[in-house]
């Protein structure tokens, strides 16, 4: 795509223009591939008028094959919401301007409006614990930020539950995530580092191995500065499709490695139907996980097969009934809406089959056109950031969950999402995975093990956070290079951080 940017104020890189224009262009790059692109964005953001009276102005064109948008906006005389400074007015100026010069062009609105970033709730909880009150957050949303009305109650809804699962968790409290980057086969959609290459499997013997070492290091590392292992997620990848010695081997060694004592919740990433046995997830159980994953993505047979979901909805519901009477916490399963193939009636279908087996948490994923996702050739798929199935599946979601005594308490979005949709995590009370928020909330330390996996490490005032990232394949985890091999688990990053913060702080 072409980009053009005359900004005359000191806010915004060209970053902050590329995110904007992905809005309505998913998956362009900047520069083009080749000058022959025909989509181009020319954004004009100026400070206008004297100290006093001075006011934003911005202008933007947008042009696609041919047919062109275009459309300004001033803020001379713009009451906001909330108390506001220059930057918000001109993100303001350039934000609106951009969505009605969109909406010229392509017909529709986006339902986030011109808001960037993965995480809308963190903005809404950032107003609310200022003392903003719930109506006044929604209208900031709606007016300022031009939100559609049911995505700014979503965030304010998730924002409240969030700060209320966050409340009491003490600044020592930590998570932790360990990596199984294996799955039996490859779905279409996935883009995540797991790998479903059968001469690999021989791989995880040593991977298990490698694992083991690294959980051992993490937990002394954990005892040593003070902190209280709170929640703990075991994801990948298909961790379910591990033998039941090996998963007894792993397992066994978190069990003997960490202090319970102040955990509040313990999970498990089956997420295959086609891995569950009872056998298994009894096995699972015994080790102390309070918490099970088993991921449909949809009960139609055809669309799984379209997605190359190698496992059948009868096995998803025998998966259901094993983990039920297993006696775990809390269950959950998953859903993707805007899967090709699905339609609104297929997804409500598959909604009302997950609700109708009272699990006790629900996540709605949107499809999200990934590099390393096959579906990224497919043209039926690709970039589509109109995606009015998407968007009705994902508000038929919140409308059915929430009437049903499901509350969403965690969302994120991502590019190139089909519909510019969101993915929520919804549980009915008490049943909120507290991990997916210390992850998704920069509030908490979490430590991680395996090929993959981040630690992501947050000093006690919450003003300061590192990333210290595993190699992300498993032959890279398991033969690292020199550099890799003197991080470790990063052993030393970690200790260095909080020391300049000062230990006796945690």
């Amino acid at each position: 795509m072409k980009l053009f940017i005359d900004n005359r104020t000191p806010f915004f890189n060209p970053y902050y223009f590329q995110t904007m224009c992905v809005l309505y262009f998913p998956g362009e790059k900047f520069p083009p591939k080749d000058d022959a692109s025909t989509n181009a964005a020319y954004f004009l953001l100026e400070k206008v008028g004297s100290d006093n009276t001075s006011f934003y102005k911005a202008k933007v064109r947008l042009e696609s094959g041919g047919r062109f948008g275009e459309a300004e906006f001033t803020t001379d005389g713009y009451v906001p919401v909330i108390e506001a400074d220059d930057e918000f007015f001109a993100a303001l100026a350039v934000g609106k301007a951009f969505l009605k010069a969109g909406k010229q062009l392509f017909g529709f609105s986006l339902p986030w409006g011109y808001l960037t970033g993965l995480r809308p709730v963190k903005r809404a909880k950032y107003y609310l614990e200022k003392g903003y009150g719930a109506d006044a957050v929604r209208r900031l949303f709606t007016d300022d930020y031009s939100v559609s009305p049911q995505k700014a109650e979503l965030s304010v809804n998730t924002a409240l539950r969030e700060i209320d699962m966050l409340t009491g968790i003490d600044s020592n409290a930590c998570g932790l995530y360990i990596s199984i980057p294996f799955c039996p086969t490859r779905c279409e959609y996935c883009s995540f580092v797991s790998y479903a290459n059968k001469k690999l499997f021989s791989l995880i013997p040593e991977y298990i191995v490698k694992l083991k070492s690294d959980i051992i290091k993490t937990a002394a590392l954990i005892k040593e500065l003070g902190f209280k292992l709170t929640a703990i997620y075991i994801g990948g990848g298909t961790p379910s499709m591990l033998e039941n010695s090996r998963l007894s081997d792993l397992l066994g060694c978190v069990y003997s490695s960490f202090d319970f004592s102040d955990l509040r919740e313990y999970s498990f990433e089956a997420g295959r139907p086609d891995t569950v046995t009872a056998e298994k997830l009894n096995l699972i159980k015994s080790y102390g996980v309070t918490r099970i994953s088993i991921n449909p993505q949809s009960t139609s047979e055809r669309v799984l097969k379209r997605i190359g979901r190698m496992h059948t909805v009868g096995q998803f519901f025998e998966a259901a009934e094993i983990a039920k009477k297993a006696g775990f916490a809390c269950v959950n399963a998953d859903l993707i809406a805007g899967l090709p193939g699905d339609s609104e009636e297929g997804f409500a279908k598959s909604l009302d089959d997950v609700m109708a087996l009272d699990f006790e948490n629900i996540t709605v994923h949107t499809l999200s056109i990934k590099n390393a996702a096959e579906l990224r050739f497919d043209p039926e798929t690709l970039y589509d950031p109109a995606g009015e199935t998407a968007k009705k599946c994902v508000a038929y979601a919140y409308d059915k969950l929430t009437a049903g005594g499901y509350y969403p308490y965690y969302l994120y979005r991502q590019k190139n999402t089909v519909g510019n949709a969101e993915n929520t995590g919804y549980a009915k009370a008490g049943y909120e995975n507290l991990y997916n928020v210390l992850m998704m909330e920069e509030c908490s330390t979490v430590f991680a093990c395996g090929a993959g996996a981040i630690t992501k490490i947050v000093s006690p005032d919450k003003e300061r956070i590192e990333r210290i990232a595993f190699p992300k394949y498993p032959f890279e985890y398991l033969y690292p290079s020199e550099k890799q091999t003197l991080s470790g688990i990063g052993e030393d990053t970690i200790r260095r951080f909080f020391q300049e913060e000062g230990l006796k702080s945690l």
